[in-house]
């Protein structure tokens, strides 16, 4: 099964279908990240995995940046597991939201490439609960 047709109750929870979580894996405690997909009209679930960290990067607005960004992450060994990017002020800045798993990345070799990349004007790094 791959659709269900699930109820919120009054304090805003909704229960995920019991063969989703077999499927996924999912363990009664276990901590997910939530995503509001705005545009989109949706929310989308995902469990945690260990290693699993959120990092957004802040970066001028134009042609290239994210590329860029989105390079140092693959050479540092940063597998993407969900990532957003939106435009802050048009033409002059953008912020790329990553959640990935940065268990096979040398963390203080990644901050160093991203503080010397031109391309990046700030980045924050936060672990996900796990």
């Amino acid at each position: 099964m791959t659709t269900a047709d699930v109820k919120v109750d009054s304090k805003g929870r909704v229960i995920i279908p019991s063969s989703f979580r077999e499927t996924l894996g999912i363990k009664t405690g276990e901590n997910m990240v939530a995503h509001l997909d705005n545009a989109n009209g949706r929310i989308i679930l995902f469990p945690i995995e260990t290693g699993t960290k959120k990092l957004v990067i802040v970066f001028g607005d134009e042609p290239g940046c994210l590329f860029k960004a989105a390079a140092i992450l693959a050479r540092n060994k940063v597998d993407l597991v969900h990532t957003s990017s939106r435009s802050l002020k048009r033409g002059k800045e953008a912020e790329w939201e990553v959640i990935a798993d940065f268990s096979k990345a040398d963390m203080e070799r990644l901050k160093a490439y991203l503080k010397a990349s031109p391309a990046v004007k700030s980045f924050k790094l936060e672990q996900l609960m796990k």
